[in-house]
């Protein structure tokens, strides 16, 4: 005869919230300065995954409420959504407003100076240095993680 022994053990859980299948999405141009090909504005539709993992709690033994991460990240995708993504922290890019308009000024390597000007309202200027779908990921984990924190 034989004998299996095991034990359950409560482990971290990991849920996935799909973009596609929750309409967690929003079309933007960026630029993405000194690339080759993706220095000039142009534009993507994206779609917003998200994986939480922690420890189910709470009187229903959620990680978290869907309802809720759900309406977080439509907020967040709706502020992005058909805007111009600036990424206020690069290094050679500067930026002012004057009255209803925002100008742009970045330095490329070859020490040419190109120069921007848009209609305050269509652009979102984000607190990175650039706004490549990499950085996009960490600025949403950081405002999905503030705003869940702040629920506490």
């Amino acid at each position: 005869m034989y004998s299996i022994n095991y034990r359950i053990r409560r482990t971290t859980m990991i849920l996935e919230l799909n973009g596609i299948y929750a309409g967690l999405r929003f079309s933007a141009a960026h630029i993405v300065f000194g690339h080759d090909s993706c220095g000039v504005i142009h534009g993507h539709s994206y779609y917003v995954d998200v994986k939480l993992s922690g420890e189910p709690s709470g009187e229903f033994g959620f990680v978290c409420d869907f309802k809720i991460l759900k309406q977080i990240v439509k907020e967040l995708c709706s502020e992005l959504d058909h805007k111009l993504l600036v990424p206020r922290d690069h290094e050679n890019m500067e930026y002012s407003m004057e009255g209803d308009s925002i100008y742009l000024e970045y330095v490329e390597k070859s020490g040419n100076v190109k120069k921007y000007m848009f209609p305050v309202e269509d652009i979102n200027l984000l607190p990175l240095k650039s706004t490549t779908a990499e950085d996009l990921s960490i600025y949403f984990t950081n405002y999905i993680e503030d705003k869940l924190q702040k629920m506490d």
